[in-house]
């Protein structure tokens, strides 16, 4: 972004957990990959305070069988 290569209008925080089964399986996978989100953007935040107002922080779950991403609800807004 400083050099001017890429864009200065945000960056995609993006987490996501596989998971298997439906069941406690997937509410695993959706526990973990809030964690992760959750951990990851507080790293920005605290470390990379300016480039954490451009982050747009996404999480999700991937069903390994279909190979289908589904996003989590909740997880579509801009944080700063």
């Amino acid at each position: 972004m400083r050099a001017g290569n890429i864009p200065d209008d945000g960056f995609l925080l993006l987490a996501q957990e596989t998971y298997q089964e439906i069941g406690a399986n997937r509410a695993y996978a959706e526990l973990k990959s809030r964690f992760l989100s959750r951990f990851a953007a507080n790293i920005v935040r605290v470390d990379f305070p300016k480039l954490a107002e451009k982050m747009h922080v996404r999480t999700a779950v991937l069903n390994w069988q279909l190979r289908a991403m589904e996003m989590i609800d909740g997880s579509t807004e801009h944080t700063s």
